[in-house]
């Protein structure tokens, strides 16, 4: 491999930004981004009015744990960003029944307090904690392959006021989807997830934590340290392979050769800018779908529990007319997440069940997340089999469980294909 190599990275999310980060040492960089920030979903909003001006409040990305962050642990390390220590409780609220709980402590799971006399409510916490035993016990023992997590559910006969009430609830909370996506979501990967975030147990939880002064930070510090260069607002149109590098072409603008290419976006995003994919890159990268979730960063208290001992750092609530297919509603408490000290309550969230007074309304974003099937989660062994072939790599969230940690590590791995460390 000659030294150094001209090399374009698309798409400045995580991913992006630490291949990017890791290879500027090394080779002459160009990060390409198609929207007008560096970050993807990382996106601190700056309020910009009223007596909060000023204070940072995350939209996107916003908590990591010391347990399975890492990769993403070492990268802030590298840039010198600081955390700080949050939780990571959770909230239900059904609007047509009137029920509230939190996972905080006892006194939160019991916000109303009406529920310690009720032996349906009992029921409901034993049941939750039998499929957790449950979930552990078949995931050692190999029983969870080839079914769905609704399958699951069905076959275990677990009931439905625990399926309703807090499986979906918090699977959906989690990934960003529709209780109907979540019900096909592959039962061995969702439960292998849950094993290694302490899901699965009342005490082994990792501890969670924010970026110090918002996520931007470690974009900001990877910007003024980044020797390469940065294209925004520019998005990349197509990429054409030839026989000793690519060509990139982005909208109004000339095609640019590189000897390498990263494309570090989306997996449906990335299978349409190859102007020739191969059988294998359309085998692998065809089968992913991603879910559109609508952002709200409001100051709207009316969408966390009405009960203020219910309230936690995410707090999932299921309207009366919210169906399984339709989008979930999950608004993130951000006093609480990031220690805001202000005013107005923030809050930030996911597909509103009902419209937010728009005086409440500050900033309105789309996030795509992807959805994880049993054709999707397939191609995952041989993503990494890709990199290296048609000068052409691949990174991005789907190469693991959709989330930053997975972003860092399979950058990593293409940094180290092409000289770079971590």
């Amino acid at each position: 491999m000659k030294s150094p190599l001209k090399i374009a990275v698309i798409g400045a999310g995580v991913s992006g930004i630490t291949t990017a980060c890791l290879l500027q040492d090394h080779h002459e960089v160009t990060l390409y981004e198609k929207n007008g920030y560096i970050g993807g979903h990382t996106h601190t909003v700056v309020i910009d009015r009223g007596p909060d001006e000023g204070t940072p409040v995350d939209t996107g990305f916003i908590v990591m744990n010391n347990r399975t962050y890492p990769l993403f642990t070492r990268l802030l390390s590298r840039l010198g960003v600081p955390l700080v220590e949050t939780d990571m409780s959770f909230s239900y609220t059904c609007r047509r029944t009137g029920l509230e709980y939190a996972s905080t402590n006892l006194n939160t799971l019991f916000a109303q307090r009406e529920n310690i006399f009720r032996p349906a409510f009992w029921r409901f916490l034993l049941g939750v904690r039998s499929l957790m035993q449950r979930m552990r016990m078949d995931l050692a023992e190999g029983r969870l392959a080839g079914i769905t997590l609704g399958e699951y559910m069905t076959r275990e006969g677990v009931k439905r006021e625990v399926t309703d009430r807090f499986v979906l609830p918090m699977a959906a909370a989690i990934w960003s989807a529709p209780d109907a996506k979540m019900a096909a979501f592959p039962m061995e990967t969702f439960a292998r997830f849950y094993e290694n975030h302490g899901l699965l147990t009342l005490t082994e939880h990792p501890q969670w934590s924010v970026v110090s002064g918002g996520s931007h930070s470690y974009v900001k510090a990877f910007l003024n340290g980044f020797s390469g260069r940065v294209v925004e607002g520019t998005p990349v149109t197509g990429i054409q392979r030839t026989e000793d590098g690519v060509l990139v072409k982005t909208e109004g603008g000339h095609p640019e050769p590189f000897d390498r290419v990263v494309v570090a976006a989306h997996a449906d995003e990335a299978l349409k800018m190859l102007e020739d994919p191969s059988r294998e890159e359309t085998r692998l990268l065809s089968p992913w779908r991603y879910s559109a979730n609508r952002v709200v960063l409001h100051t709207d208290a009316s969408l966390l529990p009405s009960q203020p001992r219910a309230r936690a750092s995410w707090n999932y609530i299921r309207d009366e007319a919210t169906g399984d297919g339709e989008p979930i509603t999950v608004t993130y408490f951000m006093n609480r997440l990031q220690h805001l000290k202000t005013r107005h309550t923030w809050c930030v969230t996911l597909n509103p069940a009902w419209e937010i007074p728009a005086p409440s309304v500050h900033r309105e974003l789309i996030y795509d997340h992807p959805l994880f099937t049993f054709e999707s989660v397939a191609t995952q062994e041989g993503l990494k089999g890709l990199n290296g072939k048609g000068h052409t790599y691949f990174c991005g969230s789907y190469f693991g469980y959709g989330f930053h940690e997975d972003a860092v590590r399979s950058a990593v791995d293409v940094a180290a294909a092409l000289g770079g460390t971590l």
